[in-house]
């Protein structure tokens, strides 16, 4: 894999992966940048983490379990993402060829509907995220526009972006919730 060097916000060197930011299903998930995420996106969390560092220890074991659960969710999003990517250039270049390229690039469209309509399926059930449902089919509709719909719908990574949002909500609210849990005291036996 192609792989060159960045450096993030607290100025570590990070290896980034070239062809998983062009076609996401060669992109591994990040723990810490979601755990990062998590944080900047609740301040609870944040309070928490601040008041008690081991509690980042927590969160990131709450990002692990609940990835197991979302790991096929992923995978699904990261495989309809790539293909949409790989066949809307397909059909990107085919819409600038007069009357066969358009009926070329709609094609394309049209048989990407199957496996996305059988991902959404899956997700919404998976993950309780029906709203999901009208997002997906408002999202592919607009994508059925020539041009704009390949760039700012089917080069997005809409799957991926949106099981990205769940997983950390539901990670989120795991972790407040066991937050709230009053401790578990073992009595002593004499």
């Amino acid at each position: 894999m192609l792989r060159k060097t960045r450096i993030n916000d607290s100025g570590v060197r990070k290896p980034s992966n070239v062809l998983g930011a062009v076609v996401p299903i060669f992109k591994r998930e990040d723990f810490e940048e979601h755990l990062e995420e998590i944080v900047r996106e609740s301040p609870r969390i944040k309070e928490y983490i601040e008041r008690n560092p081991r509690y980042r220890e927590l969160l990131k074991e709450s990002i692990r379990k609940t990835y197991d659960k979302f790991k096929y969710s992923f995978t699904g999003a990261k495989l309809i993402d790539s293909w949409d990517r790989v066949t809307s250039a397909f059909g990107l270049v085919a819409e600038g060829v007069p009357g066969f390229g358009q009926v070329a690039s709609a094609s394309e469209d049209v048989v990407e509907l199957i496996p996305k309509l059988l991902y959404t399926l899956y997700y919404s059930l998976k993950t309780k995220d029906y709203k999901s449902v009208p997002y997906f089919a408002l999202m592919e509709a607009t994508s059925f526009i020539p041009v704009v719909g390949d760039i700012l719908v089917d080069f997005r990574n809409i799957y991926l972006n949106r099981v990205r949002k769940t997983f950390r909500k539901k990670v989120a609210d795991s972790f407040l919730e066991e937050m709230v849990k009053p401790p578990i005291i073992e009595k002593n036996k004499i």
